[in-house]
C-alpha cells in the first residue's frame, strides 16, 4: 500500500532563501571592502604623486617637504577628507618616495566585521632627461 506524504515544503523554501540572503549579503560586504580598499589606494597614490612631485629639487626628495605635502594633501583633498585616515608615513630613499597609508573601514551593512584597518603602500620616482 502507498502511503501519502502530507505536509509542507515551506521549511526548504525558508531554508534555501536564508542561503541565498547569506550569499548576497556576504557577497555585498565583500565587494564593498574591495571598493574600500581601492579607494584607500587610490588616495595614498595621489598623495605621493603630488607630495613628491612638489618635494623634489634635482632628481632628489626632501623628506621634510614630502611629509609636510603628504599631510597638505590628506587635510585638502576631497578623497581623503572621505576616509578615516589612521596613519600616514612618507618615506625617502634616494629617488623613490615611499607612502604607507592606512585608514578605517566601517563595513556598511553592519554584519561580521563592523571596522577594519586597511594600510596600503605607493611609490614615486623621479627621473632625470637627459
Amino acid at each position: 500500500m502507498i502511503r501519502s506524504d502530507k505536509g509542507t515544503i515551506a521549511p526548504l523554501v525558508a531554508i534555501y532563501l536564508s542561503i541565498i540572503l547569506l550569499a548576497a549579503f556576504g557577497s555585498v560586504s565583500v565587494i564593498a571592502a574591495l571598493v574600500a580598499s581601492n579607494r584607500v589606494q587610490g588616495v595614498a597614490d595621489m598623495a605621493i604623486l603630488y607630495a613628491h612631485d612638489r618635494s623634489v629639487t634635482a632628481g632628489i626628495p626632501n623628506q621634510a617637504k614630502l611629509s609636510n605635502e603628504i599631510v597638505l594633501f590628506l587635510q585638502r583633498a576631497p578623497s581623503a577628507q572621505r576616509l578615516i585616515i589612521v596613519s600616514a608615513a612618507g618615506q625617502v630613499n634616494a629617488d623613490t618616495s615611499t607612502l604607507r597609508m592606512c585608514a578605517r573601514y566601517q563595513n556598511p551593512l553592519g554584519i561580521g566585521v563592523d571596522s577594519a584597518i586597511i594600510c596600503r603602500e605607493s611609490k614615486a620616482k623621479s627621473f632625470l632627461l637627459p
